[in-house]
């Protein structure tokens, strides 16, 4: 398709198509996440392993003797964020046996401190999270007048975010310059670890890190018009258990059962012998936002995949808010 290696895809089915679309409607968009393009190419070798967790950055704050409930504050959420990477760090080592590979990255938007797990800046595929890199490019765009979009190229971003439609996304890609979405994206947020795709037709082989996508998520949150934020999470909070492609998204973040108001961009990519299976967003109340990545062996099957994200999201989450991990 358009030039690009056999996709390599589970079918939906008809029925599953209509409910979701008809959730969009009732709800003004739908969110779903995850379809990357697969890819026959062999599986590139393993990046370089990444330096230890990052002891996490205190947010600055105007007063040069920061009072006592300041200090606790930004100490309990330092706490939080290191146990959060660390928990996902403890399941990776206990399922090293796996052959699977996690990289997890955790933000407290309140406080400013980020957790970095030891695979947190390491480069994976980025599979369907990509579709948000350019989607913040593409509405950038709009923001400074650089484009308008037709109502089929407002459809499209609702449905490669919702639905992670992979046709919406590559309308997107052609149209708006493709791996130039993902440059543009990087330089807006001042990402560090991600890079285009080096063959411009496979978008879900851009290379990005947990440590970026929480960083651009709060880019999203913080930075972007409103009308651009709005449109962002409502397409992220609204995701469905099933995307367009048929595949069950209902792992990590979007685990059941789903917490109330939780954007999430999920991700999944076959190619080679490998399998990427990617959670990410945030958590309600857009404070804790969450990365988690994993390169799984492709024989392993996805099942076994979605049970290690879900594990290793709970593991975290439950380091967030003091719960239990189930």
């Amino acid at each position: 398709m358009n030039g690009r290696r056999t996709l390599r895809r589970l079918t939906a089915s008809a029925a599953v198509t209509a409910v979701a679309l008809a959730a969009l409607a009732l709800v003004g968009f739908g969110g779903d996440w995850g379809g990357g393009q697969a890819s026959a190419a062999a599986a590139t070798a393993d990046a370089p392993a990444a330096a230890p967790p990052s002891t996490p950055a205190t947010t600055p704050v105007a007063d040069a003797t920061p009072d006592t409930a300041t200090q606790k504050a930004s100490a309990a959420s330092a706490a939080a964020v290191t146990a959060a990477v660390r928990a996902v760090d403890a399941v990776d080592a206990v399922d090293a046996a796996s052959s699977s590979d996690l990289g997890v990255a955790v933000l407290d938007r309140d406080t400013g401190q980020q957790a970095v797990g030891a695979r947190g800046s390491e480069q994976f595929y980025s599979a369907s999270v990509v579709k948000l890199y350019t989607v913040v490019a593409i509405l950038h765009r709009v923001e400074t007048g650089e484009v308008t979009l037709s109502a089929a190229d407002t459809t499209d971003i609702q449905r490669a975010l919702s639905l992670s439609d992979d046709q919406a996304m590559d309308a997107l890609w052609e149209k708006f310059g493709g791996p130039a979405t993902v440059s543009q994206a990087i330089a807006l947020a001042g990402l560090t670890d991600s890079a285009p795709p080096t063959d411009a037709s496979q978008w879900g082989e851009a290379l990005i890190s947990a440590r970026d996508v929480v960083t651009l998520y709060d880019y999203v949150l913080t930075s972007m018009a409103p009308s651009s934020r709005d449109m962002i999470m409502n397409a992220l909070t609204s995701a469905q258990d099933t995307g367009a492609d048929g595949f069950d998204q209902a792992f990590g973040l979007l685990a059941p059962p789903r917490a109330r108001a939780v954007a999430a961009k999920q991700g999944w990519m076959w190619i080679g012998t490998q399998f990427y299976l990617h959670t990410t967003g945030v958590l309600p109340g857009d404070r804790y936002v969450i990365a988690i990545f994993s390169k799984n062996a492709a024989s392993s099957g996805a099942a076994a995949a979605r049970t290690l994200v879900t594990r290793a999201t709970a593991a975290a989450t439950a380091a967030l808010t003091g719960s239990a991990a189930p």
